[in-house]
């Protein structure tokens, strides 16, 4: 699959790292300079219920706010949605599970002809995903 080189979808683990600023955040704004960055609807999601979860206070409520509103957002449509089912069915086809929070980030990705940047291995084989992910040392 040709993948849309104006674009790239971030996962939940990629925006954490560039929120944080850990170590491979240099390699991941690489990649995204010069691009739309564009998040799932499920890693905004995700996002906010890790800083409910650890009960922040207004003031990095508020940072992270501002940390998202950077990146466009995905919101499901029904194309998304036959997307993911499909996603979702064919990986179990093949003995490789794919839960539902990754299958709506990466089906986002598919829809979208992008490229996906995940830290995490879960996308790494799925056919024709274009999957970027720092190298580990």
């Amino acid at each position: 699959m040709l993948s849309n080189p104006s674009l790239i979808v971030l996962d939940t683990s990629v925006v954490s790292i560039l929120i944080r600023r850990v170590e491979s955040a240099p390699y991941y704004q690489e990649r995204i300079a010069g691009r739309r960055a564009v998040i799932s609807f499920q890693t905004l999601e995700e996002l906010w219920f890790g800083a409910y979860k650890r009960n922040w206070g207004d003031r990095r409520k508020n940072a992270l706010r501002r940390s998202l509103d950077q990146y466009e957002v995905m919101w499901p449509n029904s194309d998304l949605v036959r997307i993911s089912a499909h996603l979702r069915s064919e990986r179990e086809r093949v003995g490789r599970r794919l839960n539902t929070e990754d299958a709506w980030i990466a089906a986002s990705a598919l829809l979208l002809e992008s490229p996906l940047a995940s830290h995490d291995h879960d996308f790494s084989d799925i056919p024709d995903l274009t999957f970027i992910r720092a190298p580990v040392p």
